[in-house]
């Protein structure tokens, strides 16, 4: 079921560009195409758990077999002016950040491509993700096999 939040643009602490450079590359190989290396910053109205929305991490195995997500990405649609642009929200789990904001992830400068400034409102719709099930998935080719 999506959910829809209202959400005020802010200027951050101007980090969102040395992170993409920093995992520009693993950012591509996740969501599947180049971004502005750069993110919009908007603070929401109330707190929300980015981890029901998101279907995409930033993530690798520790040498102990655990795993450790470092950010995670939720498909949103976003709302500015009566127009619609589907783009990405993502948190960074050990970010400075408190649970009411989220950056918005594109492929081009926000900013300068819709003229956006500090203080603009916007409406950022997340989509919930099924849960997976927990256990061992047999593969297609060997449920054939097994049931004969």
């Amino acid at each position: 079921m999506p959910v829809t939040i209202k959400g005020e643009i802010f200027s951050g602490v101007l980090r969102g560009k040395p992170l993409m450079e920093k995992y520009y590359h693993r950012i591509i190989g996740v969501l599947g195409f180049e971004p502005f290396k750069g993110t919009l910053d908007v603070r929401l109205e109330r707190k929300i758990d980015i981890m029901a929305f998101s279907e995409k991490f930033l993530d690798h195995l520790l040498m102990d077999g655990s795993r450790h997500i470092d950010a995670c990405f939720a498909r949103v649609k976003v709302r500015i002016r009566k127009n619609e642009y589907d783009c990405w929200a993502m948190r960074q789990m050990n970010g400075i950040y408190e649970d009411d904001v989220i950056e918005l992830i594109g492929k081009d400068c926000f900013r300068e491509k819709l003229d956006l400034t500090d203080g603009q409102e916007l409406g950022i719709t997340f989509f919930e993700q099924e849960k997976k099930k927990k256990g061992f998935r047999v593969p297609k080719f060997l449920k054939k096999k097994i049931k004969k």
